[in-house]
C-alpha cells in the first residue's frame, strides 16, 4: 500500500468533508432564514409595515448569515482549539485515563509491549497509552500527526482479546495514524460541534424561557400581552432552533459516517499486511460480535468521537460510522459465516509480554539485529528506493527486528526507560561522550547542576550499558522513553530540553546521533508542552531554498570527499527540482537552519515529500559508503516530514 497516496487521499477526504460540511451550513442557512422570516410574519401581522414572508429580506438574511457563522464557524473553532490538535486532551475528554509506562497491571503491560512494538517497527514514536473504563471491546487513535498521536483501548479490549488479535487492534489505529485520518477526525468533531452549537442555543433559550414567571394580575394590560406575544415567539424560536440543529447534526452525521466507513476498510487491510496475520483483527471483530457489550461505549462524547474508533461507538441504524463486521470480516476471511460465538474473557500470562511468533521467525533467522542494520544499510546503497517505499507501509519483519532490537539490551535499560526519572537518565547517558573524552567529566557536572547527585549517579550507573549499545538501538530506546517523559511536569521538561542542548553543545560540536536525538525527543515533548506555531505552506522559492538546506547537509556528512557530486545527484533525481542551484557551504549548513527547513517542508504536498526523500535517499548512496548513523538521520528527517520510515532491513 501507497503511503504518500493513501496522504493525498486524506487531503482530497478533507477538501471534501469541507465541501460536505459547506453544503450542510448552507442548508441550515436557509431554514433559519425561513424560520426567521415566519417568526417576523407572525409578530409584526396587523402592524402598519409587516413583514411579508412571501418577500425577500436581504437584512434578515445578512443577519442570518452572519449569526448562523458565528455559532458554528466559532464552535468547530472552540472545540478544535480546546482539543489543541492533541490526542491526550480527546483521550481525557472521553473519560481516558493514561496507563503510565511502568505499570505492574499483567494486562496494561501486555498493552504496552503491543504498542511500543508497532511503534518501533513503523518508525513513529512510542504514543502514550490510555485506557477507558467500558466494557465494549474498542479502542482508537486521536492526534493530528504521530508526533501527538495517542492510543486508546477499552478495558473490555484487555479482558477478552488475545495478544494475537490486540495486536490486530493496534495495527489498526498505527494504520490510522500513519494514512493521516487523524487529523480529519478533529476537524469532523470540531465541525459536528459547531453544528450541534444551533440545537444547544435553542436549547438554553427554551429552558430560560421555562423560569420565567408571567403574573395572571398584569395579563389584561397591552404591556403583559406585548411580553407574552415576545415569549411565545421566542419558544418558536427555540423549538425551530433545536429543530434545525438536529437536522443539521442528522445531515452532518451521514457524512462523518460514510467518509469513517471507507477508512475502516483501508485500516483493516492495512493491519493485516503489518501482521501478516489475518485472523488476528478478524478474531477480534469477531469477539464484538459474540460479547454481549458489543463495541459500544457509554461515555458521552462517544457520539461525535463514533468515527475514530476501532467498532462502532454508540448504536445507530442511519448513522452507523463502521460497515457491518460481518462485511468486514468477510474481506479478511472470506470463509466467514456470520455465526459469532460468545465471547468469554481472556487471562493474558508472562508469556505474553512477548509475541512469540516473532520468536518463531528468529529461529529461521537467527541473525543479530545489528547484523540485519549492517546488511540493511548493504542493501539501501544499491538500491535506496526500497527504504521509500516501506515509509508508513510496515511488514512483519519490521515487528520482528524491533522486538529482538529490545531484547537484545540491557533489561535494566529497558527498565529503566519506563521511569519518568530513568528515562531522563538514559537520555543524560546516551549523550555523553566517550569515556576516555574530558567533556564526560564537563557533562557529568552539568548534569549535577540541573538535577543534583540522584540522576547523576543514576546516569553513572547505567552509562557502562548505554556505552555498549549497537547503533541502531540507540534511538528506538530513546523514543521508548517518550511515555515516560511525557509524565514530566512543564518546568521538569523545561529543565530536560536545557539540559539536553547544554550536553550536546559540552564538546563545541554536534554529531548526527545527537541531532537526531534532540530532534526526535525534544520536538515531542515541545509539541506536548508548547502551543507550535503553525506553519503556512511555503512558497515554491521557499521550499526550493529549505531543499537545498537539507540536501547539502546531507553531502557534507561525515565531511564527504564527494559533497558536490552527492548533492548533484540528489538534485538531479528531483523531479519537482527546477533549475540547479549549487551546493551550500559547509559553514551554511546549521542546525538551526536545517530544523527551520524540515518545519518548512513539513507542510508540503505527499508527492512532494515522496520526490524529496527520494533525493535524500540517492544523496546519502551515493558514494557507496553509507553507514547506520546517515540512514538513521534518513529516517528522522523522514519522520520531520511526517512520513515515518521503518529500519532499514535486508531482503523487505
Amino acid at each position: 500500500m501507497d503511503f504518500f497516496a493513501h496522504q493525498s487521499r486524506a487531503r482530497r477526504n478533507t477538501v471534501w468533508l469541507i465541501i460536505y460540511f459547506t453544503i450542510t451550513i448552507l442548508a441550515i442557512i436557509t431554514l433559519v432564514y425561513l424560520a426567521v422570516a415566519g417568526v417576523a410574519h407572525s409578530i409584526t401581522r396587523g402592524h402598519e409595515q409587516p413583514i411579508d414572508f412571501y418577500t425577500f429580506h436581504p437584512r434578515i438574511l445578512i443577519g442570518v448569515i452572519g449569526s448562523v457563522l458565528a455559532v458554528i464557524l466559532g464552535g468547530s473553532l472552540y472545540k478544535t482549539i480546546q482539543l489543541g490538535g492533541d490526542g491526550n486532551r480527546v483521550a481525557v475528554e472521553l473519560g481516558g485515563r493514561k496507563v503510565q509506562p511502568n505499570s505492574r497491571d499483567l494486562d496494561e503491560r501486555v498493552l504496552l509491549n503491543v504498542v511500543e512494538e508497532m511503534a518501533i517497527a513503523s518508525g513513529t514514536p512510542v504514543p502514550p497509552v490510555y485506557i477507558l473504563e467500558e466494557e465494549g471491546i474498542n479502542a482508537f487513535a486521536a492526534g493530528t500527526s504521530p508526533q501527538n498521536a495517542v492510543i486508546g483501548v477499552t478495558r473490555g479490549c484487555l479482558k477478552t482479546l488475545s495478544r494475537d488479535e490486540l495486536q490486530g487492534v493496534i495495527a489498526h489505529e498505527f494504520s490510522h495514524i500513519l494514512n493521516g485520518d487523524m487529523r480529519m477526525n478533529l476537524r469532523m468533531i470540531g465541525l459536528l460541534f459547531g453544528i450541534l452549537l444551533i440545537a444547544m442555543i435553542g436549547y438554553v433559550i427554551f429552558r430560560i424561557l421555562v423560569e420565567i414567571p408571567i403574573r395572571s394580575s398584569s395579563r389584561n394590560s397591552d404591556d403583559a400581552k406585548g411580553i407574552i406575544a415576545v415569549v411565545v415567539a421566542l419558544f418558536v424560536t427555540s423549538m425551530v432552533l433545536i429543530a434545525i440543529g438536529y437536522i443539521g447534526v442528522f445531515f452532518a452525521s451521514l457524512i462523518q459516517s460514510a467518509v469513517s466507513r471507507q477508512r475502516e476498510f483501508l485500516a483493516d487491510a492495512s493491519a493485516v499486511q503489518f501482521t501478516r496475520n489475518p485472523s488476528g483483527i478478524a478474531d477480534a471483530l469477531k469477539r464484538i460480535g459474540g460479547w454481549k457489550q458489543k463495541s459500544r461505549l457509554k461515555s458521552v462524547y462517544a457520539k461525535e468521537a463514533s468515527h475514530m474508533f476501532f467498532g462502532q461507538g454508540v448504536a445507530s441504524l442511519w448513522f452507523a460510522t463502521h460497515p457491518p463486521l460481518e462485511t468486514r470480516i468477510r474481506r479478511i476471511e472470506p470463509t466467514f459465516t456470520g455465526t459469532f460465538t460468545s465471547t468469554t474473557t481472556t487471562a493474558h500470562s508472562e508469556a505474553d509480554i512477548r509475541d512469540p511468533n516473532t520468536l518463531k521467525l528468529r529461529r529461521q533467522n537467527p541473525a543479530s539485529s545489528h547484523v540485519a542494520a549492517l546488511a540493511g544499510v548493504q542493501q539501501f546503497e544499491a538500491k535506496p528506493s526500497n527504504a521509500i517505499s516501506h515509509v508508513g507501509n510496515p511488514v512483519e519483519e519490521h515487528i520482528d527486528h524491533a522486538q529482538h532490537l529490545v531484547r537484545e539490551m540491557q533489561p535494566l535499560l529497558v527498565s529503566e526507560v519506563h521511569d519518568p526519572m530513568g528515562a531522563v537518565a538514559v537520555v543524560y547517558a546516551l549523550l555523553l561522550a566517550p569515556p576516555s573524552s574530558e567533556t564526560r567529566a564537563t557533562q557529568l557536572n552539568i548534569i549535577h547542576q540541573y538535577h543534583g547527585s540522584p540522576v547523576r549517579d543514576e546516569v553513572l550507573r547505567i552509562v557502562d550499558m548505554a556505552d555498549n549499545l549497537e547503533v541502531e538501538q540507540r534511538l528506538p530506546l530513546a523514543c521508548m522513553a517518550l511515555p515516560a517523559l511525557d509524565q514530566l511536569s512543564d518546568s521538569q521538561v523545561g529543565t530536560l530540553r536545557t539540559a539536553v542542548r547544554s550536553l550536546i553543545e559540552a564538546d563545541n560540536r554536534w554529531t548526527i546521533f545527537e541531532y537526531a536525538l534532540q530532534r526526535f525527543i525534544a520536538r515531542r515533548l515541545i509539541l506536548r508542552s508548547d502551543a507550535p506555531k503553525p506553519v503556512s505552506q511555503p512558497s515554491q522559492e521557499q521550499q526550493v531554498a529549505a531543499f537545498q538546506t537539507v540536501l547539502s547537509t546531507l553531502a557534507h556528512l561525515g565531511g564527504n570527499a564527494h559533497a558536490d557530486s552527492a548533492y548533484e545527484a540528489g538534485w538531479k533525481s528531483w523531479s519537482k527540482g527546477p533549475r540547479f542551484i549549487p551546493l551550500l557551504s559547509k559553514d551554511q549548513c546549521t542546525l538551526s537552519r536545517l530544523d527551520k527547513s524540515l518545519d518548512l517542508l513539513h507542510v508540503t504536498h505527499p508527492t512532494a515529500k515522496r520526490a524529496m526523500l527520494t533525493a535524500f535517499s540517492e544523496c546519502i548512496a551515493f558514494d557507496q559508503r553509507a553507514t547506520i548513523n546517515e540512514v538513521e538521520l534518513l529516517r528522522v528527517i523522514s519522520d520531520a516530514l511526517g512520513c515515518p520510515m521503518p529500519p532499514v532491513l535486508p531482503n523487505v
